[in-house]
Order: structure tokens, then C-alpha cells, then sequence
């Protein structure tokens, strides 16, 4: 009901968004793609592909989670306004299909396209796990798919948005070698996480997460479940546990004291910043952590 009413309203304006505007040059407006996307590491992609032929915009407000997102009327305006939608998938963004849907009734009335880009097209999925940015092998493919919308939506520069990417899935292909040579440094492979967000990292790179202190986004482990954290933690003999930097430190402050463990942060980089080289950044922080 919400959103029917909120097409109708958002009709408007989409129609006169639609009607191309002979006096842009004057007024100011761009006339460059405009691209949005739901996540800062799907911004660092988008931005590195498209240096500045596109204008880049992250859906999200700086510090909202993608899981659990209330969207709003201001969202689905954004949506229209874009040509290119760019989202991660694998079940991250469940709150967005709704918008996509009422977005698409309103751009259908008018003569403008709306292109939903799926970053996580032709991945194979681990147990339902969406992080799949957080390991640069799989981050080239979400690139690499992304760059192909962009050569669809914006087929005059397609020259340089395969150059752009190239030179970023370089970057990327230098930072997972960096990685490999890291954790061949480390005696011990195995850890535990504050959640399971780091299945892709922990394949690509022979690595074992033999617990998640926090089961589900977004929801309190049970004491039964923090018994059985414990019980592994113990007869893996683990001395580390990796916090994560967006969430609450309580629980896993309270394992360390009981167990003695030293406590590091991992970042899953689902909030940040809206930076070109902010992702491959983080990337080598939670490495080197």
C-alpha cells in the first residue's frame, strides 16, 4: 500500500525527469551516467571503472547497514534518477526488491531505462553468505561485471571503462598476491569471527573460520551457542578471536577475559567510506590485523 501510494507521487517526477531538457548546458545539469549503488566497496568498484564519466552515488546513508535497511521515500526518487542500479545480491539487499519493482512501474511510463546490475552474477554462493567483496579474487569477477553494464549503459565509453578496469582489477590481482604471501607467514590458520562474513576470503586463501561468535545478522547469540564458541575455541586451542569493527564488542571482550585470548578487528566493509581506494585499504588492514 505504502509504495503503490508512493508511485503515484514519484510519477510526477520521474515524468519530468524524463523529458530531456534542451537547456542543460545552460542550467548546468550533467548529462553524465548516473549510477547508484547500495554498498561503499560496490562504490569503489563503480568509481574506479568510471573515473569521472559517471556520476557515482551510494544509496545507503553513511553508517546504515545493509541487512537489516529501512528504505524510504527518498530512496526510491534515487533509484529513478539512476540509469545504472548496482547491487551486490546473494541475499544482502532483500529490502531493495520492493523499490526496483516501483521504480521500474514509473520508469516504464516514461522513456527511461533503469539497468539493475547484480554483482554477485555467476559466483558460486557459500552457504548464503554475501560477502563476497571481502576476498579480491571474487571482488575481479564482481568488477568484471560491473564494468559490463557500464559498456551496456554507456556504450561511447566503453574504451575506457575496459581500460579503467583493467587497470583496477590489476590492483586487485596485485593485492591478492600480496595477501597469499602474507598468510604463508601464519602458523596457525584457523580462527574465529565475530560472524561468518569471511567464507570467500577464508576458500580463496586456505584459511578455516572454525566459529562465529554471532550466528545470524542482526540477532543476539544464545547462551548455547557462546558455550559451543567456547567449547571450539578451546579444542582448537585458538589465542586469537577477531572482533568486528561495525558491531558491539561486548561478547567478544567477555570471551577474551574468560579465555585469555587477545582480541583483533576485522571489518566486513559493509558501511565506509565512498573512496576509489578505500576497499583495497581496508583489505590489507584486516590482513595485517
Amino acid at each position: 500500500m505504502f509504495f503503490s501510494a508512493l508511485v503515484l507521487c514519484v510519477s510526477l517526477y520521474a515524468c519530468q525527469r524524463s523529458a530531456p531538457s534542451k537547456g542543460n548546458d545552460r542550467t548546468g545539469m550533467s548529462s553524465k551516467l548516473k549510477v547508484l549503488t547500495t554498498i561503499p566497496p560496490l562504490y569503489s568498484f563503480a568509481k574506479n571503472i568510471t573515473g569521472d564519466a559517471a556520476d557515482v552515488e551510494n544509496l545507503l546513508p553513511s553508517g546504515a547497514g545493509p541487512h537489516e535497511y529501512a528504505s524510504s521515500p527518498a530512496d526510491l526518487k534515487k533509484i529513478i534518477s539512476a540509469q545504472v542500479l548496482i547491487k551486490n545480491g546473494a541475499g544482502l539487499e532483500t529490502w531493495l526488491d520492493s523499490l526496483i519493482a516501483s521504480a521500474g512501474e514509473v520508469t516504464r511510463s516514461g522513456d527511461k531505462t533503469l539497468i539493475v546490475v547484480d554483482a554477485s552474477s555467476g559466483i558460486d554462493i557459500i552457504n548464503n553468505d554475501p560477502h563476497i567483496w571481502l576476498s579480491p579474487k571474487k571482488a575481479v569477477h564482481q568488477v568484471k561485471n560491473i564494468r559490463d553494464a557500464m559498456i551496456k549503459a554507456d556504450p561511447d565509453n566503453a574504451e575506457l571503462y575496459i581500460r579503467n578496469a583493467a587497470q583496477y582489477i590489476g590492483r586487485l590481482e596485485t593485492l591478492d598476491l600480496e595477501i597469499q604471501d602474507e598468510i604463508r607467514r601464519w602458523k596457525k590458520k584457523e580462527f574465529v569471527a565475530f560472524h561468518s562474513a569471511f567464507l570467500y576470503f577464508t576458500r580463496d586463501y586456505g584459511l578455516r573460520q572454525v566459529a562465529a561468535i554471532q550466528e545470524f545478522p542482526d540477532k543476539q547469540p544464545t547462551p548455547r551457542h557462546i558455550a559451543d564458541v567456547l567449547r571450539v575455541i578451546k579444542d582448537t586451542e585458538i589465542k586469537i578471536i577477531f572482533s568486528d569493527s561495525q558491531f558491539s564488542h561486548k561478547i567478544v571482550e567477555s570471551i577474551a577475559r574468560d579465555l585469555d585470548l587477545r582480541v583483533l578487528s576485522l571489518d566486513t566493509l559493509e558501511t565506509g567510506e565512498l573512496h576509489p581506494g578505500w576497499c583495497e585499504n581496508m583489505m590489507r588492514k584486516n590482513v595485517a590485523a
